[in-house]
């Protein structure tokens, strides 16, 4: 049984003396710790048709900028939503950018986030055994290498539940719209009410198994860090490790869960003591913004005219305006981020240590 106490000591003390993990942290945060991020989208399928009253406040200001922004959505934007049959191929090419998009920050973001990720398991693993700190360049090139591409395939590997999930969800409510469609009333009500029961059963196992996999995932992408292993060999020496002392490490999980919840709660309640943080970062955050909002306003403008290149421009400014003024939460998660990682490449080792030493307990014993 490995020393619960003694790893979460050792991993606070880690986080305090060995700051320059803080960076990977945040790199973490930055890269994987941003999937809310969603807006009023609930609003789109209201049936809200433009028309020109709505402008009417626009239209009678004096100013001119304002004026000619409501001209050019008039012109430009209002007419996707009041007919939106005569602009299909215009939508198809936003969803063609927007892909676009998203595949281009996909790509950042996971070169940033699983070199990183490596790098600071292979830190924390380094300074335990040599005791030996590293700089963020010779830490960065423990990371920059093809372990980290085998812990971003086993992640793929790992979500490809969440797939199926989607996939077993969407043939559900074929088989709902079917029934509606095509069954008698009686019909209907059955296949609807066994169709959610069977829907609701399905995302409860589904939810037990991601558990269990995040929990795997600890084990498999320190294998493939810390040994080097192929992607499949990492899987099989992780379940092996986790199988010999799931005990353990089940304890730790669940601990784990304590401490992040503690901190959730702990990162609420910042969250609103450090309202007048955020308002004196407004100013530098404002000035950071501003200078790729003015890149891209510049190069837009080059291809198009009027609000559109300022409506890109303040798009493009908006995250490091937002990093900025966030930024002690940003430390902060990067501090646990840090925390938690340590303790689970803690774990690792500890286990590892465990099952190296067992053999060689059993032949004293039968001596």
């Amino acid at each position: 049984m490995i020393d619960i106490g003694k790893i979460l000591k050792r991993a606070w003390h880690i986080l305090w003396n060995y700051r320059v993990l803080w960076i990977f942290g945040i790199l973490l945060v930055i890269t994987g710790g941003g999937r809310g991020g969603g807006s009023n989208g609930g609003s789109s399928g209201s049936g809200y048709q433009f028309n020109n009253n709505d402008y009417q406040g626009l239209n009678q200001s004096t100013n001119p900028t304002v004026q000619q922004f409501n001209q050019w959505f008039q012109q430009n934007v209002e007419p996707l939503f009041s007919h939106p049959e005569r602009f299909i191929p215009t939508f198809i090419w936003i969803g063609v950018g927007f892909l676009l998009f998203i595949l281009i920050v996909g790509v950042i973001t996971a070169l940033i986030r699983y070199p990183s990720e490596t790098a600071l398991i292979r830190m924390v693993d380094e300074y335990e055994q040599t005791g030996a700190k590293v700089k963020f360049k010779q830490g960065w090139k423990l990371g920059w290498n093809r372990r980290a591409f085998r812990i971003w395939v086993i992640d793929l590997l790992v979500g490809l539940p969440a797939i199926l999930l989607v996939g077993v969800l969407g043939g559900l409510g074929v088989l709902i719209y079917l029934s509606v469609k095509n069954g008698s009333q009686a019909a209907i009500a059955t296949s609807v009410i066994a169709t959610i029961g069977c829907a609701f059963l399905f995302i409860f196992a589904f939810i037990i198994l991601m558990v269990l996999l995040g929990l795997l995932r600890q084990f498999f992408v320190r294998a493939a860090a810390l040994e080097n292993t192929t992607i499949g060999e990492s899987f099989r020496q992780g379940w092996a490790m986790f199988k010999r002392n799931w005990k353990s490490a089940a304890l730790m999980w669940l601990v784990m869960l304590g401490i992040g919840i503690g901190f959730g709660i702990a990162g609420l309640i910042v969250f609103f003591l450090l309202i007048p943080v955020y308002l004196i970062l407004i100013l530098p955050a404002a000035v950071v913004g501003v200078i790729p909002g003015l890149i891209v306003f510049g190069i837009t403008s080059i291809f198009a005219s009027g609000p559109l290149a300022w409506i890109l421009g303040v798009l493009a400014a908006l995250p490091l305006f937002f990093f900025v003024v966030f930024a002690p939460l940003t430390l902060a998660g990067g501090w646990y981020t840090v925390y938690s990682s340590s303790v689970w490449t803690l774990t690792y080792r500890e286990i590892k240590a465990l099952s190296s030493v067992a053999p060689a307990d059993i032949q004293v014993n039968d001596k």
